[in-house]
C-alpha cells in the first residue's frame, strides 16, 4: 500500500509509544494514522501493525497477529522494523522462565535484574535511533510503564504528551516496596517532564496536581470515548444467535474485565452460586486475554468445585468489532474491579442500552451513582454482589429502564469520541507551534 501524507508539508509527525496490546492504546493511535494531516511511527513491543506507519519493534516484540484483533487489516503496515535480531532468544527464555519460577524471584534476581537493564539498554537504542530518523514534532506515551519511560532519556528539544493508562499516578506508583518506590519516581519525572498530560477522570486530575503539575498542563479529555457509529443497541435475540448463546440460558451476565488481581473474578464466581441457585439457567461469559492461562484453569477448576460448569462460558480475547453483539446479547455488565480509571467496556455497555454493576471506587462514582443509574458494590463482597444481579433479573420497578435511558444520554453527552479525538488532536497541534 503506497501512502504519500509522509511528504506533505503540513503534517505534523507523531511518534507513539505503547506497551504490550491494548485495543485503547491501538484506538488511539488509529486515529491519529487515519488523519491526513499526521505522519505516524509506531514504537512498541507489540507489532500493532498499522497501514500507513511506521511500525518499530522492541526486543521480545510479539511479531504475530494479536488474539481476536480484527480491529485493522492485517499484513498492511507501511514499514516493520526490527531494530534488534533479539526478539526471543534463548536468554530471554531462560529468564522468563526463572521469573515464574520458585526459586527466580529469590536466588537468580541479579540474573534477572541484569538482563532487564540489557534489554532496556537495547530498546533505548531502538527508540533513540527510530527517533532520530523519524524526528517527530512530538512523542505521545500511551502509559508510564515500559518502555514508555525510555523516553526521558531523549533530548528536551522533542516534546512530550502523556495519556495515563491503568491509573498510573492514581494508584500504580503509590504501593510499598522498592519497585513500587521506583515506579513512583518515574511518575514523578515523567509528569513534571511533559509539556501536556491527558486524563479520563477528576480523581486523576487531582493526583496529577499532587505530583506538583500545573493545573494548566493537564487536560480532562475523555479519549478515544465511544464510537456512537458502532455501538449502539442490538437486538437481544439476533446478537445471541450470533455467539451461539442457546435459548436454554434465560439470563446472561457479561464479564468483560479478564481474571486476577485486582479485576476480582474470583469474587464474581463465588456469587454465581447465589444467582445460579435462583436462576439456574444464568450464563456467566467472561471475556478478555487478561489473567492468561493459569488463572483461566484455577477460575475452572473453582466453578468445577462449585458444580456450575455449564453456568460458565470463557471467550478469552475477542474482536472489539463484535463487542456490540456481547452487550446487547447480555442482560447486565458486571465489572468490579478494585483499581480502575474510566473503563471504556462500561461506556459502552451503557449507550448499548446494557445495566452495569461496579466496583464501588471513587473513580467510578464520578459517573455511577448507585441506585441512580447502576450499581455499586465493594469489590471484595460477592453475597452484595449477587443480591445486585438478581435485583438486575428481576426488575419488578422498572429501575433498570430508567438506569438504560439515563446511561444511553450521559454517553452520547460526554463521550461522543469524534468529538473528543478533535479534542487530542488539537493538543498535539498546540504543543508542537509553541
Amino acid at each position: 500500500m503506497t501512502d504519500n501524507r509522509a511528504n506533505s508539508p503540513r503534517q505534523t509527525r507523531v511518534l507513539f509509544l505503547a506497551w504490550g496490546f491494548s485495543i485503547h492504546a491501538k484506538r488511539r493511535i488509529q486515529l491519529f494514522v487515519d488523519a491526513q494531516d499526521f505522519a505516524v511511527a509506531v514504537v512498541s513491543t507489540c507489532n500493532y501493525n498499522f497501514a500507513n506507519a511506521q511500525n518499530i519493534l522492541l526486543t521480545g516484540a510479539h511479531g504475530k497477529k494479536e488474539i481476536g484483533d480484527s480491529f485493522a487489516p492485517q499484513n498492511e503496515g507501511k514499514v516493520i522494523k526490527r531494530r534488534t535480531h533479539i526478539t526471543r532468544t534463548s536468554l530471554g527464555k531462560l529468564v522468563n522462565k526463572i521469573k515464574t519460577g520458585l526459586y527466580g524471584r529469590t536466588l537468580l534476581l541479579p540474573l534477572i535484574f541484569c538482563y532487564e537493564i540489557y534489554k532496556g539498554v537495547k530498546d533505548f537504542k531502538i527508540l533513540k535511533s527510530s527517533v532520530m530518523e523519524f524526528n517527530p514534532d512530538v512523542v505521545f506515551l500511551q502509559t508510564l510503564l515500559y518502555p514508555c519511560y525510555l523516553t526521558y532519556f531523549l533530548p528536551r528539544s522533542f516534546p512530550i504528551i502523556i495519556t495515563f493508562w491503568n491509573g498510573d499516578v492514581v494508584w500504580w506508583a503509590k504501593r510499598n516496596g522498592i519497585e513500587r518506590l521506583l515506579k513512583k519516581q518515574i511518575v514523578t519525572y515523567g509528569v513534571r517532564r511533559a509539556q501536556a498530560i491527558t486524563v479520563n477522570s477528576q480523581m486523576a486530575f487531582n493526583a496529577c496536581l499532587g505530583y506538583g503539575i500545573q493545573a494548566e498542563k493537564i487536560h480532562l479529555i475523555r479519549y478515544p470515548g465511544v464510537d456512537l457509529e458502532r455501538f449502539k443497541p442490538f437486538a437481544k435475540n439476533e446478537a445471541r444467535k450470533k455467539l451461539g448463546i442457546t435459548y436454554t440460558y434465560k439470563k446472561v451476565v457479561l464479564c468483560p474485565r479478564g481474571l486476577g488481581g485486582f479485576l476480582n473474578s474470583d469474587v464474581i464466581v463465588e456469587s454465581a452460586a447465589n444467582v445460579v441457585k435462583k436462576y439456574p439457567e444464568t450464563l456467566f461469559l467472561f471475556i478478555s486475554g487478561v489473567g492468561g492461562e493459569k488463572e483461566l484453569k484455577k477460575h475452572q477448576q473453582k466453578v468445577r468445585e462449585l458444580g456450575m460448569e455449564k453456568n460458565f462460558r470463557w471467550e478469552g480475547q475477542v474482536p472489539w468489532d463484535m463487542m456490540t453483539m456481547y452487550y446487547s446479547s447480555s442482560d447486565v455488565m458486571v465489572s468490579i474491579s478494585s483499581n480502575d480509571s474510566l473503563p471504556n467496556c462500561m461506556l459502552e455497555a451503557m449507550v448499548c442500552g446494557l445495566p452495569v454493576i461496579m466496583g464501588d471506587i471513587p473513580q467510578i462514582r464520578e459517573w455511577v451513582t448507585d441506585g441512580v443509574n447502576g450499581f455499586l458494590v465493594p469489590p471484595r463482597e460477592s453475597v452484595a454482589l449477587s443480591c445486585k444481579i438478581l435485583r438486575v433479573f428481576e426488575n419488578t420497578d422498572g429501575l433498570i429502564d430508567s438506569f438504560i435511558r439515563k446511561n444511553r444520554g450521559l454517553v452520547i453527552r460526554e463521550f461522543d469520541s469524534v468529538k473528543n479525538i478533535e479534542r487530542v488532536k488539537g493538543l498535539v497541534r498546540t504543543i508542537t507551534k509553541k
